[in-house]
């Protein structure tokens, strides 16, 4: 009757540098205590160092989700170890595992440094050496705790008496930095020793002023010049404080030009190892050749502890093949694409000597690197020798690839090579597995599109010189995200961003953090893209059962479907064309969709829009509801029906077809409910038709792809479902991997049959929004849904068909893990297993079965007939 996995708020593990003084407390039982017990939790509390404290508090066993703090506040800079069991007056179970939360500075006036930087103003270019800062300082004694507190303008990685500080990467990663940046806390207690010690910090151009985005991108978006904020606080053993803080004034902290002749977190760094001042980060260094820092301004009340889990290497990846392509020249295919770099161990080289590293996702149809896609982004990393041996990799830059070029070197063997893939730490919580290994493929490259594309932002491709956090790519695939990974803390770190550049555009933009480029200069409403307001609160409400986390981001949605009410015509239509210049984006990338004009789709685009902006405003009614809002429920309910009055007057034929006759428009129709009784099923039959007219090849863009699986087994058509879903014919899900993808593509065609890559401008090989298709994957295949917000509740409902034999699915809940597995026995039996979490129940409606279960694990068994 244990207790495990406990947890602060959504954050995986302990927590350095939590930036809420009350955290809400979660666990979990192996198995459900009754109602008889209750919980005893402990804590252990200390501010850094000082004499610790003990508190207990106790609370009911169906207390165990996202619990209020039971304690006092923590105060800034306070440490607490927690640890909870059950208890009762016969017996007293024992304590679960220990988790250990940690709170940052909380409060500006105790960010008591400054950010500091060059002295010297750069060139207009953005190809910049970068620059180092150091500082030395003495100890009095080796301290027994110590923390540092780190953030910048730009990126920064840092290094103690010679040693690197922590693991991440990105530090601190990209916010709407006008508006908020990220602090975080390493414990350094094990670098420093008495005496005299040292920091180093390297600094990289980053977000705050590399360039972003394509059409030439933008370089100083945020400002021109880099610094740093670098607080040391070490406890001694006598309780007392000693704190190092960057500054300007006294004259220790110094800066001069590093290693690092240039680098793009897009094309690429260049690294001259002549160029390196060894020691430079350990105390007795002689840097009376350095320049004092100066001062750069930031307000201390816009910085924020850690919002969201850091970038670290995650995975350690292994080349598939090394191939020699002529004099000092090696193509590595690592056999998978993603976020990932490559440490090379460069040996044999005279002083002066250059290795070049360039990167790409496919290879083009004569065996060379494909670039073309990647516009600027060119991912082309230059290391110019020392003449020493050593391995060296890419500080400051990010890559996304599957083979890369490596060109200078007499030979390349597997241990020269150490890579690994990046992308913010996050918690696995479900996968899936089953007889078809097509399938399983798919999930595969699913997955590693997330996380590829979950870099500090939701981005919409890692690879070429746009990198950005598309509104409209994590508004479809939010949902299937949260099932394979906890997002919930990462995606709503996010939308405190969209809120914020909302505030400051006046709509919810094309991505966020928003920059003005190109086309996009104009911010303006456009449907679905904006929709991300309403649709990502609910798919991590739905995930979670959070409703703090909605009360958070509801403003957000609500001003979302203020802004676009205005928009509508007198019978709740909306068809007023944006600003922006092409206008509604429709269903984006429609299969049909010439390569150079991925906007002209066969749907309305008056229809997508409003289809959206219905949901929209269901979803956003629905937070209303939850939240006790009558006022707004109530208008946004009445507004809903009105937009689906309007829809189905609009659109929709009294015989149930539609005046866009696409797989998209009838996809929409279904699965948001805009049609009702016989006219829905008369959309089903008219979808499975189409479906049948094309081949059982996909015919939706980003807009219905999502739903055409869903509303065509709510309909009752589940063999046009599967043979839809199972086809290999382009475009289809299947065939990108009968392609040989690792990965979910931006297009249907980014490959087309011959092996050549597609000829338009925007070709990724490294997008989730097609990826969606694993949510109806997971619930319909493996058959595991939430049947209420928070997993509360389950659905075991198998869909079985496409000759798939068996299937298993899995999936974290806050209550523990739900598992669902299936089998085929002898064509027509099937046995199903069902791993219920303690605290929930689940509702069994497959293969003739119909029955609530408990808690725990059960065997069942159905008939397929009766499905």
């Amino acid at each position: 009757m244990g207790i495990t996995h406990l947890q602060a708020e959504h954050f995986a593990g302990d927590v350095l540098g939590l930036g809420d003084a009350s955290p809400r407390i979660s666990w979990q039982y192996r198995h459900h205590p009754g109602h008889g017990p209750k919980v005893e939790i402990e804590v252990t509390r200390s501010v850094l160092g000082s004499e610790a404290r003990v508190q207990h508090a106790y609370a009911g066993v169906d207390d165990n989700v996202l619990l209020h703090w039971p304690f006092d506040p923590l105060a800034p800079r306070e440490h607490a170890t927690l640890r909870a069991r059950l208890t009762d007056v016969q017996a007293t179970g024992p304590w679960s595992d220990r988790l250990e939360v940690e709170t940052g500075l909380l409060v500006p006036f105790l960010r008591m440094a400054d950010f500091v930087g060059p002295s010297s103003l750069d060139g207009a270019s953005d190809h910049r050496r970068l620059p180092l800062v150091r500082n030395e300082f003495e100890l009095a004694e080796r301290p027994v705790a110590a923390r540092l507190y780190l953030t910048s303008l730009g990126l920064v990685e840092a290094e103690i008496n010679g040693l690197r500080v922590g693991k991440d990467v990105l530090t601190p990663g990209w916010t709407c930095y006008d508006s908020r940046l990220a602090c975080w806390t390493f414990n350094v207690t094990d670098l420093l020793h008495r005496g005299p010690n040292a920091i180093g910090l390297w600094l990289g151009d980053g977000w705050w002023r590399g360039r972003i985005g394509f059409d030439g991108g933008r370089a100083n978006v945020y400002g021109n010049r880099l610094a740093v904020y670098a607080q040391i606080d070490a406890v001694p053993a006598d309780g007392s404080t000693a704190s190092i803080r960057s500054n300007s004034w006294d004259g220790s902290w110094k800066s001069a030009l590093g290693p690092i002749v240039c680098s793009d977190l897009c094309e690429g760094e260049r690294y001259d190892t002549r160029l390196e001042q060894k020691g430079w980060s350990r105390p007795g260094f002689d840097d009376s050749a350095w320049q004092p820092v100066a001062e750069i301004y930031y307000d201390p009340h816009k910085i924020q502890d850690t919002p969201l889990p850091p970038v670290r290497p995650c995975e350690r990846m292994h080349p598939r093949s090394i191939a020699k392509l002529g004099d000092r020249r090696f193509l590595v295919d690592m056999g998978q694409n993603c976020t990932q770099r490559i440490c090379l161990h460069v040996r044999g080289l005279a002083a002066g000597e250059r290795v070049e590293l360039r990167h790409a996702e496919v290879l083009e149809d004569d065996g060379t690197l494909s670039t073309r896609p990647l516009r600027r982004g060119r991912q082309h990393d230059v290391y110019i020798s020392a003449g020493v041996d050593t391995w060296w990799e890419p500080r400051f830059a990010m890559h996304g690839f599957r083979y890369a070029e490596i060109s200078g070197i007499d030979d390349l063997a597997d241990d020269d090579l150490v890579v690994r893939a990046y992308h913010t730490a996050l918690e696995e919580t479900g996968g899936f597995e089953c007889s078809d290994e097509r399938v399983n493929r798919l999930c595969e490259n699913v997955s590693w599109s997330l996380r590829s594309n979950f870099v500090s932002i939701p981005t919409d491709c890692p690879q070429r010189d746009e990198r950005l956090g598309w509104t409209g790519d994590i508004a479809l695939f939010a949902p299937t995200s949260c099932y394979l990974y906890d997002t919930t803390q990462f995606l709503s770190s996010w939308l405190d961003d969209v809120r914020s550049e909302q505030r400051r555009v006046g709509t919810v933009p094309y991505y966020v953090p928003y920059v003005p480029l190109g086309v996009w200069s104009d911010p303006s409403a456009i449907a679905l893209w904006g929709d991300a307001a309403a649709r990502v609160p609910w798919a991590l409400y739905m995930a979670s059962g959070d409703t703090g986390l909605l009360e958070r981001h509801y403003d957000l949605a609500r001003s979302w479907v203020s802004q676009v009410e205005g928009y509508l015509s007198p019978d709740a239509i909306w068809d007023r064309k944006p600003e922006l210049m092409i206008g509604q984006l429709g269903d984006w990338l429609d299969p049909t969709a010439p390569p150079d004009d991925p906007i002209r789709a066969m749907t309305e685009k008056e229809l997508v829009a409003t289809a959206f902006f219905y949901e929209s405003c269901w979803m956003t009614s629905r937070m209303a509801q939850v939240l006790d809002r009558a006022q707004d429920a109530e208008w946004l309910t009445d507004l809903a029906n009105r937009v689906k009055r309007g829809f189905s007057e609009r659109f929709v034929h009294a015989d149930g077809t539609m005046t866009s006759d696409t797989q998209c428009a009838y996809a929409l129709a279904i699965a948001f409910g805009l049609v009702k009784g016989g006219r829905r099923q008369k959309a089903g039959n008219r979808l499975a038709q189409l479906v049948h007219e094309a081949g059982y090849k996909v015919g939706t863009g980003f807009a219905g792809t999502p739903f055409v699986l869903p509303a065509l087994t709510e309909t009752g058509h589940v063999e046009e479902a599967y043979r839809l879903f199972l086809g290999e014919k382009c475009p289809s899900w299947l065939y990108q991997v009968s392609m040989g993808a690792t990965t979910t593509w931006e297009r249907w065609d980014s490959m087309l049959p011959d092996g050549t890559v597609n000829p338009g401008d925007m070709t990724s090989f490294n997008h989730y929004a097609l990826g969606s298709v694993a949510q109806w994957v997971f619930q319909c295949v493996g058959g595991l849904a939430p049947a209420e917000p928070g997993w509360r509740s389950l659905r075991v409902a198998p869909i079985i068909g496409g000759g798939i034999d068996h299937a298993s699915v899995w999936h974290l809940t806050p209550f523990g893990r739900a598992a669902v597995s299936w089998r085929m026995e002898d064509g027509k039996r099937v046995r199903i297993s069902v791993d219920v979490p303690a605290g929930t129940t689940a509702r069994i409606e497959s293969c003739g079965i119909h029955e609530t279960i408990a808690s725990g694990h059960h065997e069942l068994s159905g008939n397929l007939q009766e499905a």
